[in-house]
């Protein structure tokens, strides 16, 4: 009889540590949003992060720029309180974060305010720039032109990571955001766990080596032979990507890069398409110092034995 008791406690350990070890699993089991997604949780291939948001938000199409777009559903009325994720490259510091998004807000907004703008940190200790302001909409987020519509209210929590910048923006209508929604920009949670290189197809690498051959050539036509006409992210194409190396001051082709090296930390091959994400290593003439900056495409296609990027699209 004691064996048998012993037993069953051995059983029942052996049961919750095994239930605990499935709870606790590392962070770097965790897939991409774009591969595998789950509600109320938005994973990033690379720089990896993951954003938490209440699990009835429902997603929307993404702006260009953006990883992901969620809001509050209502009753025939757009998504609020929203917030979008932004991933990109940049030299400046966090200090300068007017210069980034200024140019795209009086795009949509006027009456723009700057109600406060201070430092501030994630919870690991990672520097962060949080700032709140007071705009009128002249384009909705459909789309749409408005006029003499109520003042909305805004909040932008951007970091850095090397030169790569991530930013949550969240708005909502009249009225201070709520502290709970201002704690969806504060979940932002880095996992450098899930970023060490895996390997991949030989003929997918020979794909990255020509693509980092011709960035270094700075031969815009070289470069756009790398990507499907069909390529598309967040809804801008190929010819948008191309105006970008002619006309992005930040672009680091743009900026005179001199070595360009891709580095893998997410691959998922499916079919003649295969999820990719990782970090691209530069070098800039009279600058020693090597700058990583995200691959962001995040999907190359196999065209007549040719891998090309394919972008974002489902």
């Amino acid at each position: 009889m004691k064996k048998l008791i012993v037993l069953a406690l051995i059983m029942a350990v052996m049961v919750l540590v095994a239930a605990l070890a499935q709870a606790q699993s590392p962070a770097n089991d965790l897939k991409p949003t774009f591969i595998s997604p789950t509600p109320g949780l938005y994973v990033n291939g690379w720089p990896a992060f993951t954003v938490s948001y209440p699990k009835e938000w429902v997603e929307m199409s993404p702006p260009p720029g953006a990883v992901l777009r969620a809001g509050a559903p209502r009753p025939d009325s757009y998504p609020s309180p929203s917030f979008i994720i932004l991933v990109w490259p940049s030299p400046r510091p966090l200090e300068e974060w007017a210069k980034e998004f200024m140019p795209i807000w009086v795009v949509t907004m006027t009456d723009i305010k700057i109600l406060s703008d201070k430092p501030s940190q994630l919870k690991d200790g990672t520097p962060a720039r949080e700032v709140e302001t007071e705009y009128l909409y002249k384009v909705d987020p459909t789309g749409r032109s408005v006029k003499n519509g109520p003042k909305k209210n805004g909040f932008l929590l951007v970091t850095k990571k090397d030169v790569t910048w991530v930013g949550i923006l969240l708005g909502g209508d009249e009225g201070t955001l709520r502290e709970d929604v201002k704690r969806i920009a504060y979940s932002l949670t880095f996992q450098p766990d899930r970023e060490k290189p895996v390997q991949v197809p030989p003929d997918v690498r020979a794909f990255l080596d020509m693509y980092c051959a011709d960035a270094v050539s700075h031969d815009v036509k070289a470069i756009m032979a790398h990507y499907s006409d069909r390529f598309l992210y967040s809804g801008a194409g190929k010819a948008y990507t191309e105006r970008l190396f002619w006309d992005d001051p930040t672009c680091p082709i743009r900026r005179g890069v001199i070595s360009y090296e891709a580095t893998v930390t997410v691959f998922e091959p499916h079919g003649d398409k295969a999820y990719m994400d990782g970090f691209f290593l530069s070098k800039e003439k009279g600058d020693a110092s090597a700058l990583k900056s995200p691959m962001s495409f995040q999907q190359i296609i196999n065209e007549h034995g040719q891998w090309k990027w394919f972008g974002n699209q489902k």
